[in-house]
């Protein structure tokens, strides 16, 4: 699975978080049309982060050496990519044969990859039963091995609700490639123009809106219901007593 960031010793660069409660620009215009919404899944549905698959199994310098010298992110995109996992261990024990320990914390994050999900996003399971009970499809595009998301799919349940879900290891596709988006819409025949996709990568949400595709760079349930209200997809909310 990838998304904006591994965990805090993550190798990739981190995105600009706006300050609490500030939503980040969106190419949202409230006069549009959405019959369809595609959402991501690390990070917007459920919490992802990779250290957790390790904490208490390898020491945290440990796994911050092994992030930057083995370069995890990009062993990562690999697997998300729908590479036999094998075959990145190969690639990593002839890279570095002096260090037959990042293979084992490899294996290891691999082995406890469950742990890495922490939970759901704070308020999106209500959100996304709210959406679901709209009738408007819900689709998901997620970057994830194969393997891993069919073992890992139970710990959300709404999935099944979904109209489809487009797994970015089982395509040999990745975000923000904009075939993958291509992909999408041609197999469910969705129109762009029509269509909401929310993710926390501004670089994948960028690249959908290149199609044509609407968007929503996720920051919080918060901020994604005020878009959802705007656009009349979701009702505005009573003011508490």
């Amino acid at each position: 699975m990838s998304t904006t960031s591994t965990g805090p010793s993550s190798s990739r660069p981190q995105a600009t978080q706006p300050s609490p409660g500030q939503a980040r620009p969106s190419s949202i215009d409230a006069g549009a049309p959405i019959d369809t919404i595609i959402l991501d899944l690390g990070n917007v549905l459920y919490v992802w982060e990779a250290i957790a698959a390790v904490a208490g199994r390898v020491s945290l310098p440990a796994w911050q050496e092994f992030c930057e010298g083995a370069d995890f992110a990009a062993l990562n995109r690999r697997s998300d990519l729908g590479e036999d996992f094998e075959s990145v261990v190969a690639s990593l024990a002839t890279a570095h044969p002096e260090r037959p320990d990042w293979v084992e914390i490899l294996r290891t994050y691999r082995a406890c990859f469950r742990d890495a999900l922490t939970g759901p996003v704070p308020g999106m399971r209500d959100l996304v039963d709210e959406l679901l009970a709209t009738g408007i499809p819900l689709y998901c595009l997620t970057n994830y091995d194969g393997p891993t998301f069919d073992d890992t799919r139970d710990l959300i349940p709404q999935l099944d609700r979904f109209a489809g879900i487009v797994v970015s290891g089982k395509e040999h596709l990745i975000k923000p490639d904009p075939t993958i988006y291509r992909v999408t819409l041609e197999r469910f025949g969705l129109d762009p123009a029509r269509t909401l996709f929310i993710d926390d990568s501004p670089a994948n949400t960028a690249s959908a809106a290149g199609l044509g595709i609407l968007t929503h760079t996720f920051t919080g349930a918060g901020a994604l219901r005020a878009e959802l209200i705007e656009r009349g997809i979701l009702p505005a909310r009573a003011a508490r007593s």
